[in-house]
């Protein structure tokens, strides 16, 4: 049975299934919840050990930071309100130490925010792998590395098809979807993110919030 991250819902998921698609130089995917994170670990340990990686993280703005983002439009503007997000990017770790950050309540966040898109990848091959909304997933191929990812799916029994159906195909009035801030022991994302601008996170910009964008 198909699982949401713990913080997303959605009324009827029965249309969900573990799947992915490949189009061009680019491989989107439904995952199950419980198996996102091994999709990330098996990423990772398929890196060299001496290869440098990022992470990056994309959150919601905070609300007093939206608040005087959207107070900056003048009066001649139409004002139309706007949601914002803020992207960060820890550059330069390897592969040992981003698995062990990983596998640590900062996983745990990063999986299962409902607002929170993260993903990971190669400074050198520029692979890269990421997590969106609604548990789906996207990742960028460039020439042989295409098969470095299928086969993490393949290995996973995640299904090869022409094209998924992903959680926006499926919501609508009738069939709503919400997503939530959540926490682990008492921990947040921005309570993460302020920890690990310690280990070297920086913001990188602030962009307008695309939700429901197709990844």
């Amino acid at each position: 049975m198909f699982r949401l991250i713990a913080g997303a819902t959605i009324e009827d998921i029965s249309g969900l299934k573990e799947e992915y698609q490949v189009n061009e130089n680019k491989l989107r995917a439904n995952v199950s919840a419980e198996k996102i994170p091994q999709v990330f670990i098996s990423f990772l340990k398929k890196m060299r050990e001496d290869e440098p990686l990022f992470l990056f993280i994309e959150a919601p703005c905070k609300e007093e930071d939206e608040l005087r983002i959207n107070s900056s439009q003048t009066e001649n503007d139409e004002y139309i309100k706007k949601y914002h997000k803020d992207v960060y990017y820890l550059d330069g770790w390897d592969r040992e130490n981003l698995l062990e950050l990983f596998q640590s309540v900062v996983g745990e966040l990063l999986v299962n925010d409902g607002f929170v898109c993260f993903g990971m990848g190669s400074l050198e091959s520029h692979i890269e792998l990421g997590k969106y909304e609604y548990n789906v997933l996207a990742g960028y191929l460039y020439g042989n590395e295409g098969k470095f990812l299928t086969d993490i799916f393949d290995d996973l029994g995640i299904s090869h098809v022409p094209e998924i159906i992903t959680a926006w195909d499926l919501i609508s009035d009738e069939n709503t979807g919400t997503r939530r801030i959540i926490k682990n022991n008492g921990k947040d994302i921005y309570t993460l993110i302020d920890q690990l601008k310690e280990l070297g996170l920086y913001k990188a910009e602030t962009r307008e919030e695309d939700s429901g964008a197709i990844v």
